[in-house]
């Protein structure tokens, strides 16, 4: 009696015609954002059915709750089921087949069927952060950390005076202003628009280090487009630029839409070599012609690769702004004053130092070579990079 009872309930379980799912998914997230994957569950048999729904997921992309869905679909209708996925790397990845269990009609056997089903689904960096600033909106950019800052500079229409700060330009000092107030006075202009800004992306050995459960590759790609981002919004032609030990993308200043700069760097990998910023500089220089804010997003360890950096933004300073983000580690800042408790921990201790010690001094060099410098836990650089962009603006630097 009890293999009838199966083979009648074999027998009534819904063919794979009466059974259809239609699945979307979006095809862009932004890295560390979730998104909703839905699932519609069409029924064409005469009576209900029972069902179980499991997508295959890339490791790239984590669910969120159970891995398998449950729904009891009524006979001739549709039901819509949904889940959230997070994305935690950037890069192309699949949503593949799904596969369906059906319960037939008596609750004795389950009928499994895989259904050939394909997402794309493109994992694009700092796009989280750049739609959060967006939200905060000029009013509100505090929350994030970065400064409100109204299109001043060196452009040609004159708007107000205001108190001298040292690193003025002294030519913007106003003489008869400076006599009346009885404190130096410096004239603001309106800043100047359609200026070059230049993404240097290092993507060079350092880079691949995780730092706060990202690759420093990762924040520092999240600051670039947030850049990017407020740049045109100031009316600036924004440009790419990713290197290693070779020219990896060049994207020559232009308005640039933000889509297009983030399938543009989405790709980007760190690589297992040092980055060859003798090669990147020289390319640099058969490129640009026109004065340019060189964003350099980077890090520096190794002595002599560290002097060979110097030298070339030295050199890059007589025509364009350089300016260097050095995306600093926190677990070697605390090894360099982690307490000393065994003889591993002494010369651990000692490498910590010498490496922060090695990189303070490439600092001062770029510092005294006339390089802006931001020196920023990953974590902070968003909010960093964009105030020293706008300081910049304000002060008619480039």
């Amino acid at each position: 009696m009890l293999l009838a009872a199966v083979l009648a309930d074999a027998l009534r379980v819904p063919g794979s015609g009466q059974i259809g799912v239609e699945r979307h998914v979006p095809t862009r997230l932004g890295l560390g954002a979730s998104a909703e994957v839905t699932l519609r569950v069409r029924n064409d048999a005469a009576y209900p059915v029972q069902l179980q729904l499991t997508d295959d997921l890339p490791p790239e992309l984590v669910r969120k709750g159970a891995d398998t869905l449950q729904a009891r679909v009524p006979a001739h209708r549709s039901v819509d089921l949904s889940y959230a996925v997070c994305a935690e790397r950037r890069g192309d990845w699949t949503v593949g087949d799904l596969h369906l269990r059906r319960l037939g009609p008596l609750g004795l056997l389950w009928h499994q069927r895989r259904i050939a089903l394909s997402n794309p689904v493109r994992v694009q960096p700092g796009l989280l952060d750049v739609r959060r600033y967006r939200l905060l909106g000029l009013r509100d950019r505090h929350s994030l950390g970065a400064r409100s800052a109204r299109q001043r500079g060196e452009g040609l229409s004159f708007e107000s005076l205001r108190e001298y700060v040292p690193g003025d330009d002294p030519r913007r000092i106003d003489w008869k202003a400076t006599a009346r107030r009885g404190a130096a006075t410096v004239r603001q202009f309106e800043a100047e628009r359609s200026q070059n800004v230049l993404l240097m992306i290092d993507a060079g050995r350092l880079m691949s280090e995780r730092i706060g459960g990202r690759e420093r590759l990762d924040h520092a790609l999240a600051a670039a487009l947030l850049l990017a981002d407020v740049a045109g919004k100031h009316g600036d032609r924004v440009g790419a630029f990713v290197f290693a030990d070779r020219v990896q993308r060049f994207l020559p200043p232009a308005r640039t839409p933000l889509a297009r700069l983030a399938d543009a760097l989405g790709g980007t990998e760190a690589r297992p070599v040092e980055p060859d910023y003798p090669g990147a500089f020289t390319f640099l220089a058969g490129q640009l012609r026109k004065r340019s804010l060189l964003v350099l997003f980077t890090d520096v360890i190794d002595p002599d690769a560290s002097a060979a950096l110097v030298g070339h933004l030295a050199a890059a300073a007589r025509r364009h702004l350089p300016l260097v983000v050095a995306l600093r580690n926190p677990e070697l800042e605390s090894a360099a004053v982690a307490p000393v408790q065994g003889e591993a921990d002494v010369f651990t201790r000692a490498a910590a130092e010498e490496l922060l010690g090695a990189r303070s001094v490439a600092l001062a060099a770029m510092h005294r070579a006339g390089v802006l410098v931001a020196d920023t836990r990953p974590s902070d650089a968003v909010p960093v990079v964009v105030n020293r962009y706008l300081e910049v603006k304000q002060r008619g630097l480039l």
